[in-house]
């Protein structure tokens, strides 16, 4: 049972802090350039994407 506690009581307090942090750890993240050149190189082969981002590009 105290296990149980024990681990809901993790699992909150880190989608808590995933939420309150969200904004630092996206940018921690996005700023390697490599990392950044892959995200976008992959969501860019995603079809719905792709018309998305070049349908506000190119308005």
């Amino acid at each position: 049972m105290v296990s149980f506690l024990t681990r809901m009581a993790l699992l909150f307090g880190g989608i808590y802090a995933i939420y309150r942090y969200r904004y630092r750890i996206f940018n921690r993240i996005f700023g390697n350039a490599a990392i950044r050149r892959v995200f976008i190189s992959t969501s860019m082969k995603v079809p719905f994407i792709r018309n998305k981002m070049i349908h506000t590009v190119f308005r």
